[in-house]
């Protein structure tokens, strides 16, 4: 008779899914076409810019994550409808401070 091997199994909240591929790839589109829209030349702004679209989308992944716990409590739409109202203020003072700092670099 074999023996059953006990296999590890990857969280839930860890496992690469289709739809986060898909989401990278929104992020990064959305990005380049910022940039590009931009007529941004600076290598720092560049830098600064792209990583800020990837600390966000990061952002909105931990946060919906930590989020879930009170899926019971709130329901799925308020929490979606929280979720969402968060992460656009988050992103509206993202850009004004992004802005900001382009501003002063630009020596304005």
């Amino acid at each position: 008779m074999g023996t059953s091997t006990p296999t590890q199994r990857t969280p839930s909240w860890a496992q690469l899914r289709i739809w986060h591929l898909a989401l990278l790839v929104l992020f990064v589109a959305i990005a380049i076409a910022d940039i590009q829209d931009q007529r941004i030349r600076e290598p720092a702004l560049i830098a600064l810019a792209a990583g800020g679209l990837v600390l966000y989308g990061l952002v909105g992944w931990i946060g919906w994550w930590a989020m879930r716990r009170f899926e019971a409590r709130l329901g799925p739409i308020l929490l979606f409808i929280l979720y969402s109202v968060a992460m656009g203020a988050l992103f509206l003072v993202a850009t004004v401070i992004y802005l900001v700092i382009a501003h002063v670099y630009r020596g304005g």
